[in-house]
């Protein structure tokens, strides 16, 4: 083999190295430096609700990611101009263990008459220093 040939063979080498890393870092730091969060989310994320009285609901998810050990606090917010509609949630805030799930149940009732429509719901979560919100929307129709 000659010196020529090596030394191209060497540079190859040390180009893909370089690329592969320089590539790659970033996803290594992520690994590196993933911090413990929380996911939220609504199983459906759409409910219908009819006359007055009726009522429908939403199961309310929350999933640890990366080893997040901690209690979770609700909020619900409806957007402005949704009134007549009343929000139960079975629970204020739960516990979330490290690399788990639960859930509470979001029910909404139809307390007066609301114009027909579609309206939206933002279900706030919140751990410590972190905020996850998840969209709901309500259909009334008659």
């Amino acid at each position: 083999m000659t010196w020529k040939s090596t030394t191209g063979k060497v540079i190859v080498a040390l180009v893909a190295a370089s690329t592969l890393l320089y590539f790659s870092s970033d996803y290594l730091l992520g690994l590196l430096t993933a911090r413990p969060d929380f996911q939220l989310s609504a199983s459906p994320t759409s409910i219908r609700l009819g006359h007055v009285g009726s009522s429908n609901t939403t199961i309310i998810i929350v999933k640890s990611v990366n080893g997040l050990d901690s209690v979770v606090k609700f909020d619900v917010k409806p957007f402005w101009g949704f009134l007549g509609v009343r929000f139960i949630l079975n629970s204020s805030e739960v516990r979330l263990p490290a690399n788990g799930t639960v859930a509470c149940t979001l029910k909404v009732e139809a307390t007066s008459t609301i114009a027909q429509g579609q309206y939206y719901i933002d279900v706030s979560g919140v751990a410590g220093n972190l905020t996850r919100t998840v969209r709901v929307s309500v259909e009334v129709s008659y």
